[in-house]
């Protein structure tokens, strides 16, 4: 029994290792190739820009002030653009925080989501700091001052968001146009924030209906991602999509439940130049009790 016991555990596979402080701090290095979620600087609040250094001293003062860039991999870019998002093991969010006057990075902190267990009360990440040259780590582990800032942000997996999360184009081309940040129009269409909902919903009017506006930084053509939900028995609503004077149609798929939502691919859109866009989601017909559930829209390139 013993040797075959060891034999399994000779066998199994090796427990999945965090990154070493060589693979964050290649991260760091090369997060022009990661996604850059914020498309252009924003302002560290005072008193965070105080507290966010390596060495722990708060900060009488900052020259001027920071700004910062928020940079996520894959697996941390989606939930980062929901309210209710929750991250998994291995998710990389990186703050560069900037210095106003010179424009240069002067330090940036890390959160790496550890397995489940590592440390519970800060919703099992590990926080990292890194001087501004990115030469070295200066401090990685369970660091409650760095915890303590995102203490009050439980609901959000401990992501604070700071106002900085809406409809943008990515540095790597996705836009994500999450129903938290829609627009809705109609009589009983709106976002339903509870956690077990985090929707555009109560869609039972086929009036009603939604948009988003953002910026497109990277002409080109996209694929349309949207995320339904839709009851047993009130499928086939017909919904277009309009954006850049073009339309997409779709027929709405049961998934069992309206807050079950699955992914679908449901047509493409071009934009020809850079500028402001909007993008409307309307029904076209709804012969059961509501239209959908819809979470999310994303904009994906299409590779040429």
């Amino acid at each position: 029994m013993k040797t075959r016991l060891l034999l399994l555990l000779l066998l199994a596979p090796p427990l999945h290792a965090a990154p070493g402080d060589d693979d964050l701090l290649k991260f760091v290095r090369d997060r022009s190739q990661a996604e850059r979620v914020t498309p252009k600087p924003f302002d560290m609040k005072p008193l965070v820009a105080q507290r966010c250094n390596i060495d722990g001293v708060i900060a009488e003062k900052e020259h001027g002030g920071s700004l910062f860039h928020v940079f996520t991999n894959e697996p941390a870019t989606l939930p980062i653009f929901d309210p209710w998002g929750k991250f998994p093991e291995g998710s990389l969010v990186l703050k560069e925080k900037i210095d106003r006057e010179s424009g240069k990075p002067s330090l940036f902190t890390g959160m790496l989501k550890r397995e489940a267990g590592y440390w519970p009360e800060s919703g099992d990440w590990e926080f990292f700091t890194v001087d501004a040259a990115a030469t070295k780590i200066a401090e990685r582990g369970k660091l409650k001052r760095c915890a303590s800032c995102h203490d009050d942000y439980e609901k959000s997996d401990h992501i604070t968001r700071m106002g900085y999360i809406r409809p943008v184009q990515l540095s790597g081309g996705w836009i994500i146009l999450h129903s938290s940040r829609a627009e809705a129009y109609g009589e009983k269409l709106h976002y339903e924030e509870q956690e077990n909902k985090n929707t555009l919903g109560f869609w039972v009017n086929p009036g009603d209906w939604a948009s988003w506006d953002f910026e497109v930084q990277r002409p080109g053509t996209y694929a349309i991602h949207i995320w339904q939900g839709c009851g047993t028995g009130s499928g086939d609503s017909e919904v277009e999509i309009k954006c850049a004077d073009q339309s997409s149609r779709f027929k709405v798929e049961e998934t069992g439940h309206f807050q079950n939502f699955k992914e679908r691919v449901i047509g493409k859109v071009t934009f020809a130049k850079a500028g402001a866009q909007t993008l409307e989601v309307r029904p076209v017909s709804k012969p059961g009790l509501a239209v959908m559930d819809l979470r999310q829209v994303v904009l994906v390139p299409v590779k040429q």
